[in-house]
């Protein structure tokens, strides 16, 4: 759990800090907005790399190799003082700190069953719920304590430690050496490629990572909407958040409770309406003309309630195609995640941020694609046009 939080840690800490980033490196906000979106895509690419690796190699020595690259390139950021080389920093943070989500999502199917996955899952959601609404909120306090934004990444050396210690510690190997693939670069190849025709897999992978492009375009553009719509600082991005994350946590303890007792396929269909529901109601609310940082923010919490119902269960079907190679199967998950998630930051930025309105209406897309993908994977599932997942 702490290796997946600091990953999320690298991801959003540091965003209320975005304006104050652009002005003292002396560039545009496009620019620090860019920073995110670097990130997302070196995090979703370097993803494909490190779970034929857990495969292979195991899952411990990979993961622990991915934190310290992550350690070292924290220290890299709180030093930049150019845009690019923040920059650099963040390429380097993203190649170490996907490893702990990645591997994590594998280490649980290697240890649990497919209902039993769905729960543990969702537990880690509730942590990964908890360290999302951490991040910013301590981003945001460092900031407006320190006036300087490389204290989060200063924090954040400093807590790496903590998952590097317990997973030297604490943490047994779970990969099973005699299922682990073979067959170097060809063999991944042909790993991903048939996950890739795999209808029941990518359905589930690419719903889950067009609402990740969701999170993710708000979590770009809201700093500066706020300012804009709502006059508020860029620091109560952390606030907001709160209304996320809160949903989020409660979404993933309904999971936890039930994930084993309801088909995963329906729990993740429920969610996406719910999804869905929260950007509809964000957007009528913006065509009536509300511009307060309650407007933005109620609805989200919807979102992420729904989010909450997707994102364990969608992650455990991912890596149930064919278990054998759960290491793989979680990388291409994360890697359409994130991917799209970089594209969602891009498009934010683009949008005009004048009001909540534009960004509203490529929310409301994205998630009305999601939902239906995953009609499709429930239907195709119940009238047998996908093989059972095992």
């Amino acid at each position: 759990m702490t290796a997946t939080a600091a990953g999320i840690f690298a991801t959003n800490m540091y965003v209320p800090s975005l304006p104050s980033i652009a002005a003292d490196l002396v560039t545009t906000e496009r620019m620090a907005q860019l920073t995110i979106s670097v990130f997302l895509v070196v995090f979703a690419v370097f993803q494909l790399v490190y779970g034929p690796l857990a495969d292979r190699y195991g899952r411990k020595r990979v993961m622990l190799a991915g934190l310290a690259i992550f350690m070292v390139a924290n220290v890299v950021a709180s030093t930049a003082q150019t845009i690019e080389w923040l920059l650099v920093a963040r390429v380097l943070q993203a190649i170490g700190a996907c490893a702990g989500m990645v591997i994590t999502r594998a280490m649980v199917r290697d240890a649990y069953s497919r209902g039993e996955s769905a729960r543990i899952m969702a537990i880690l959601g509730m942590g990964s719920g908890i360290s999302s609404s951490i991040a910013p909120l301590l981003g945001g306090a460092l900031q407006g304590w320190t006036g300087d934004w490389r204290s989060s990444f200063i924090f954040m050396t400093v807590f790496t430690l903590v998952p590097m210690v317990v997973l030297a510690v604490s943490v047994r190997e779970t990969l099973r050496h005699s299922t682990a693939p073979r067959g170097g670069i060809g063999g991944m190849a042909r790993d991903y490629w048939s996950l890739l025709r795999t209808p029941e897999y990518m359905l589930y992978a690419l719903g889950a990572a067009l609402m990740n492009a969701t999170f993710f375009s708000f979590l770009a553009a809201a700093p500066f909407i706020l300012v804009n719509v709502a006059g508020a600082s860029p620091e109560r991005l952390g606030a907001v958040l709160v209304y996320i994350t809160g949903g989020f946590f409660v979404g993933t303890l309904v999971v936890s409770r039930v994930g084993a007792r309801f088909p995963l396929e329906r729990l993740v269909l429920v969610g996406g309406i719910i999804c869905f529901s929260g950007i509809a109601i964000q957007t009528v609310l913006g065509l009536g003309g509300a511009r307060s940082e309650t407007a933005i923010a109620v609805p989200m919490l919807l979102f992420g309630l729904g989010n909450g119902f997707v994102l364990p269960p969608t992650s455990v079907i991912a890596v149930s195609v064919r278990p054998q190679i759960a290491g793989t199967a979680s990388a291409l998950y994360g890697f359409n995640s994130f991917a799209l998630g970089a594209v969602g930051t891009v498009v934010a930025g683009f949008l005009s941020h004048e009001t909540q309105l534009p960004l509203a209406f490529a929310m409301l897309a994205m998630t009305g694609t999601a939902v239906v993908f995953f009609v499709t994977g429930l239907v195709g599932t119940g009238r047998g046009w996908f093989r059972p997942l095992d």
